[in-house]
Order: structure tokens, then C-alpha cells, then sequence
């Protein structure tokens, strides 16, 4: 497992350094009015929408760890690039520099996610487990580091920040085999859409995870009536509650253990509800942190019901749709999930939410996905790679 733990640490810098531009970003457009602005914060997230669907089958078709390797060392130059414009004073270039380091990274997840199941041997769901949890914990700590260095004295580094730790992910990632697949799909991205769409499990997977993205977008949204009304915390208030949502992540592997397909939903649905009748704010803060971390469970839960659903021929490219699903499902969230806290409140919202995916806890019963240690690992690479313990430091 040293070679997937130094992988994932690779990929948990790499993750980081392409979140913290950002804040920046949009402090420095915000000048040129809202829609500027709001372009600017969308550009985070249109390349997952636009391009994981379909660069996520680049890993079905090559050796993993190079295309790793390959994605990673794009991040680095397209973030040494958009540091570069934005010191000369070229904001928009320093923004499209952002968005392609987020955009050539994409095929990295779905390449690593698709690999589990071959070299985590019997730790494949734990290895999971803790790669879903970076990918979610980085999206909220990218952010959260680079608003941190807005300040005067380091705002200056913010961009080179974000070089230095893609570099040293890419480093991480060096020396760590991961082959790519046995059988390789004549038709790659078509292929792949046919065998899920056409595959029921893989389907029920795609539809939890854009539940739960839908479900954690409304939530936060939620939160901000409650803390301007009846919390009475203000807009700090609020800050502090989508922390504890965001960074409550960092917590699941804590959570991890037997029947998570069904306990996840159920804990995370409970928390939501507890959330919504509180009517103390610091209470609910922990409650908020739980909901956060069962949110992992349950998208890991998702992650590996696809992984064992797709032939490994497809896995990439299935896991680069699941991507796309998940980020468009927080897209819609955020456009659908204001009007409807002006419609029925925050309150009811949140307990919408709470049934929503509690909700799921029931297929989990009729088609459990139990996180264990023990299911069998993928079937070894004919061509020399063994499949247990492929991920080695060579």
C-alpha cells in the first residue's frame, strides 16, 4: 500500500494547488461587475461539466500512472503560466491559465479511482474511501487556504503556492506503477456510455452521487436564511456552518466501517434534520461536520458500486461521467436551491434534503454495497503487472 499512500498524498497537493487561485481570481475581477465575477467563479467548475465525460476514457487507453504523471505536470505549467499573467498584470490570462490547469487535470481522477480496484488489493475500499475524501475535503480546503492568503503579506505567493504543491505532487506521484487496463475498448467513450446507461447498478450509482452533490449544494444554501434569521449569526455565522459542512470530510475515514451503504444515508439524513430543528447555532455546527463526513460515505459508496459495475475497459471513462454527473448536480443545486429556500424556507429545505437521502438507504437494502475489506480484488494484468500490490515505489 506505500505506493497508493504516496499517490494519493500526490494527488491530494495537486488537488489543493489547483483550488487555491481562486478567491484571488475573483477578488481581482471583482471590479469589473458581478457577471465578471461570476464567469470567473464558474470557470472553477465548467471543465468537470464540459470535459470529464469524455477525457476520463483517456485512462482506459493508456497506462494509468503516466497519464497521472502527465495531468499532474500540466497542472504545474498552467499554474506557473497563470502566476506569470497575473504578475504582469493580465487578469483574464491568469483566469484561462487557472481554468486549463483544472482542465488537464481532469482524466486524474477517474484514472485513479478506475486503478483502485487493481492495486489496493484488500485494502481497495479503504484506499477508496480515502480518495473520495481528498477529492471532496480539497475542493473546500483549495479555497479555504487561498482566501487565507489574501492577506497583504502573502497574497503576492498565492499562485506560486499553488505551483510549489502541484510540483510536489507530481514528485509524490513518481515511481508509482499503475498499469492501465488488461482489455482495451474499441470504442472508447461510446462504449462506455452503452455498457452504463445499459447496466442498472452503474445507473443507481450516477443517480446517488448527483443525489447527494444536489443534496449538499441545497444544504449550504440553506444555511444562510437560518443564519441571518433565526440563528441570528450573520454572514460570519455562515461562513463558520459551510466550514463545518466542507471540512467535515476530513472526518469520514473516522466513520468508515460495516454497512456504510446503509448507515451513511441514514446518519447524514438524521444530522439534517437535527440541523433543521435546532434552533441554537453552535450546536449545530458538529451536526454540520457529521453531515459532511457520511456525505463522503455515501459517494464512496457510490464510487466503488460503479467500480464493481464497470469492467475495468470502462472504469475510467464510467468514473469521468461520474465526475461530470456530481459537479453538475451542484450547478443545478445552486440555480434551483435559492428559489426554493425563498419558496418554503430553510428549514423545510433542509428536511427535503434529509428525506432525499435517507431515502437511499432503502436501495441499499434491496442492493447493498457494504464497505468491507474483504471483496475480491480485480483480476491481475495478463501483461506482467500483478494486480495485488501493482502500485509500488520502483
Amino acid at each position: 500500500m506505500r505506493g497508493v499512500r504516496r499517490l494519493l498524498a500526490g494527488y491530494a497537493c495537486a488537488s489543493v494547488a489547483i483550488g487555491l487561485p481562486w478567491p484571488l481570481l475573483v477578488v481581482a475581477v471583482w471590479d469589473q461587475g458581478p457577471l465578471v465575477a461570476g464567469l470567473t467563479g464558474a470557470a472553477r467548475m465548467a471543465p468537470y461539466v464540459l470535459l470529464s465525460w469524455a477525457v476520463g476514457s483517456i485512462g482506459d487507453h493508456v497506462r494509468r500512472d503516466r497519464l497521472v504523471r502527465v495531468t499532474l505536470a500540466g497542472r504545474v505549467l498552467f499554474l506557473g503560466a497563470a502566476a506569470l499573467a497575473l504578475a504582469a498584470g493580465h487578469t483574464t490570462l491568469a483566469v484561462v491559465g487557472a481554468a486549463l490547469a483544472v482542465a488537464v487535470g481532469t482524466p486524474t481522477y477517474p484514472a485513479i479511482a478506475a486503478a483502485l480496484p487493481a492495486i489496493g488489493g484488500p485494502q481497495r475500499v479503504r484506499a477508496t474511501e480515502l480518495l473520495v475524501t481528498i477529492e471532496v475535503a480539497a475542493w473546500v480546503v483549495g479555497p479555504a487556504l487561498g482566501g487565507l492568503l489574501l492577506a497583504a503579506p502573502t497574497r503576492p505567493w498565492t499562485l506560486a503556492a499553488g505551483v510549489a504543491l502541484a510540483a510536489l505532487g507530481l514528485v509524490l506521484s513518481t515511481g508509482v506503477t499503475v498499469p492501465g487496463p488488461a482489455d482495451r475498448a474499441p470504442h472508447a467513450v461510446a462504449g462506455m456510455l452503452r455498457h452504463v446507461f445499459g447496466t442498472p447498478a452503474a445507473r443507481g450509482a450516477l443517480a446517488l452521487a448527483g443525489l447527494l452533490n444536489l443534496v449538499v449544494t441545497a444544504t449550504g444554501l440553506a444555511l444562510l436564511p437560518l443564519c441571518l434569521g433565526a440563528w441570528g449569526t450573520g454572514q460570519t455565522g455562515f461562513g463558520t456552518a459551510t466550514a463545518c459542512l466542507g471540512l467535515g470530510a476530513l472526518a469520514a475515514p473516522l466513520l468508515s466501517g460495516g454497512h456504510a451503504a446503509v448507515r451513511g444515508p441514514l446518519a447524514m439524513g438524521a444530522a439534517l434534520v437535527l440541523v433543521a430543528v435546532t434552533p441554537v447555532h453552535w450546536v449545530v455546527l458538529p451536526v454540520l461536520a457529521l453531515a459532511g463526513a457520511t456525505g463522503v460515505l455515501v459517494e464512496s459508496r457510490a464510487t466503488g458500486a460503479l467500480q464493481d459495475a464497470v469492467p475495468d475497459h470502462h472504469r475510467a471513462g464510467a468514473l469521468g461521467l461520474m465526475d461530470t454527473v456530481m459537479v453538475g448536480a451542484c450547478l443545478i443545486g445552486s440555480l434551483v436551491a435559492p428559489a426554493l429556500v425563498g419558496l418554503v424556507g430553510g428549514r423545510v429545505v433542509l428536511l427535503l434534503a434529509a428525506s432525499a437521502v435517507a431515502l437511499t438507504a432503502l436501495a441499499a437494502l434491496r442492493s447493498p454495497y457494504d464497505a468491507r475489506d474483504d471483496r475480491p480484488a480485480a483480476r491481475p494484468d495478463p501483461r506482467g503487472a500483478p494486480a495485488v500490490g501493482a502500485a509500488r515505489v520502483g
